[in-house]
């Protein structure tokens, strides 16, 4: 994914089958509406660590298998940015901005993000912790524009039909086998929110090491114990 020449941590691989559950359903149909160019502005909002961001980065994957320019940048990590590496977004066909709420107390990024939203011709996807009307924002103007984007609550992870669903997808993508007790065991006593859930899983397969071969009681202990302490 491209991103700005900023100190940017890259973001893990995501694609939008990693959201098939049921749950996740009102937010794929909404991004099915971005794809369709039915909606230029999109909010999706949710506590953290609930895949808001993996999400922003599987919509820019999808624009650029297409072909169509996407960028995904922190607002959180750009604070300490001059404002004017906003303007280079313009250019984009879609942007997501991940973190809005992080301009709260930020006047002057506040206005340059409601000048990118006056100025940019393409669509624009926001992520927060909070819901657009929820927001704490000085600038009244964006308040009143974020509130007007198409908004979307993303699920909390307590449904295991969503977890199950994001893991096998991303477990089938990066070719990762682990046992099935293994997964089992993650599915129903690991974390709940998408994003430590995927970084158990990371810490799993250096654990394992891509092993098929039975796995002795003292592994499979310790494998329990590393869920047991991402779950806490």
């Amino acid at each position: 994914m491209r991103q700005l020449q900023l100190d940017i941590e890259p973001q893990l691989d995501a694609r939008i089958s990693d959201f098939s559950g049921p749950g996740w359903g009102p937010v794929v149909d909404a991004v099915r509406q971005l794809h369709a160019g039915l909606v230029s502005r999109f909010y999706v909002y949710g506590g953290a660590g609930t895949g808001k961001s993996h999400l922003l980065s599987a919509i820019c994957d999808s624009y650029l298998e297409l072909g169509r320019p996407a960028i995904k940048v922190s607002l959180l990590e750009l604070l300490d940015a001059p404002i004017e590496a906003i303007t280079s977004l313009e250019f984009y066909d879609l942007v997501a901005l991940d973190d809005i709420d992080a301009i709260s107390g930020v006047p002057h990024w506040q206005k340059a993000v409601f000048h990118l939203m006056n100025n940019h011709e393409g669509q624009l996807v926001f992520s927060s912790r909070v819901a657009p009307i929820e927001l704490k924002l000085e600038l009244p103007d964006l308040q009143s524009r974020l509130t007007q984007a198409v908004s979307v609550k993303v699920p909390n992870g307590s449904s295991y039909i969503d977890r199950q669903a994001l893991l096998q997808s991303v477990m089938t993508r990066r070719g990762i086998h682990f046992d099935q007790q293994i997964v089992d065991y993650l599915l129903s006593n690991g974390p709940h929110q998408a994003s430590i859930l995927l970084q158990t899983l990371a810490q799993l397969e250096k654990m394992l090491k891509g092993e098929k071969t039975k796995l002795s009681n003292t592994t499979l202990k310790q494998i329990y114990a590393l869920i047991d302490e991402y779950r806490q």
